[in-house]
């Protein structure tokens, strides 16, 4: 079975997860590589900003002068918490929105914020993944990313659940290390008292990138010091976390355009500092993947 399922997992909120996400996800995808998005965050943003570049809606939204021409998208994740195992037809269209022919998304549904209190226990946990392995979603694309919500609730446990690697975003601040520790006791309680499936499948951190960085020439002493504390922390290195040495620069556009993508646009420096981002996270992705010579 293919390990190329990442999780963008963070337990604090705007660190540029979702924008992080969606870019590589959407470069990928621009390159020539099947990919796959999982919106596993009930605020659903990388639906909405994925939904605006390719023009779908959900079917229950109202109609606007900006939308009523937009395509209607019937797939949620919704569906798929609800899918189990004994369920004898399914359709794909109902969880999965096909964007083109490299790009696919399992949309975010605001009604999703209601199903964790409905949610049944470890049959609910279970269905992200039992959903990939019956229908071989692994084996249908290269790369497989669930943007996943800044708490620790059922949704993060599906999402972990389902995903062989995982990355943190972080923009840095004085709670960072504090942020990132919390974050692992979060993963290895998980894996304890998911034992027997981690045993199986293994979850491993692919590293911390830092996120919204200016270019190196206008960074702030301030900045720089704390780049360093983070990364020199005696608490983050008794985790043995990995830091990518590429950082997610600044992009002014992304917060104005919901709809904007570096891979589509004229910022030769945006696009650079993505490719670099995407071979690290493939470096990282083989370097765990091959076994350690004893």
């Amino acid at each position: 079975m293919k390990r190329n399922v990442i999780a963008m997992l963070n337990m604090k909120g705007g660190v540029g997860k979702t924008t992080l996400c969606k870019e590589i996800a959407y470069y990928l995808s621009a390159n020539d590589k099947k990919v796959l998005l999982v919106d596993v965050d009930p605020q659903g943003n990388l639906t909405q900003s994925i939904f605006e570049k390719f023009n779908f809606k959900h079917h229950y939204e109202s109609e606007t002068e900006r939308n009523k021409d937009y395509k209607i998208c019937t797939a949620t994740i919704s569906n798929v918490f609800e899918y189990t195992s004994i369920v004898e037809s399914v359709k794909m269209e109902d969880f999965i929105l096909n964007l083109n022919k490299n790009l696919a998304i399992i949309p975010g549904d605001l009604n999703a914020v209601f199903f964790e209190r409905s949610s049944g226990g470890s049959e609910s946990e279970n269905a992200l993944k039992n959903f990939m392995e019956d229908f071989e979603i692994r084996e249908k694309y290269d790369y497989i990313f669930l943007d996943c919500p800044p708490t620790f609730s059922f949704y993060t446990t599906a999402a972990l659940l389902s995903s062989d690697f995982y990355m943190s975003p972080i923009h840095p601040d004085s709670y960072s290390i504090l942020g990132i520790d919390l974050l692992f006791q979060v993963v290895d309680r998980l894996k304890k008292v998911y034992r027997d499936r981690f045993k199986a499948f293994p979850l491993d951190h692919l590293g911390v990138i830092f996120s919204n960085i200016p270019r190196d020439g206008s960074i702030q002493q301030g900045m720089k010091d704390m780049l360093k504390d983070i990364q020199e922390s005696e608490v983050l290195s008794s985790l043995n976390v990995n830091f990518f040495k590429e950082p997610f620069r600044i992009n002014a556009y992304i917060p104005k355009k919901i709809d904007y993508f570096i891979a589509d646009s004229n910022s030769d420096f945006s696009y650079e500092n993505l490719r670099k981002i995407v071979r690290e996270l493939d470096q990282n992705i083989i370097r765990l993947k091959t076994p350690v010579q004893q």
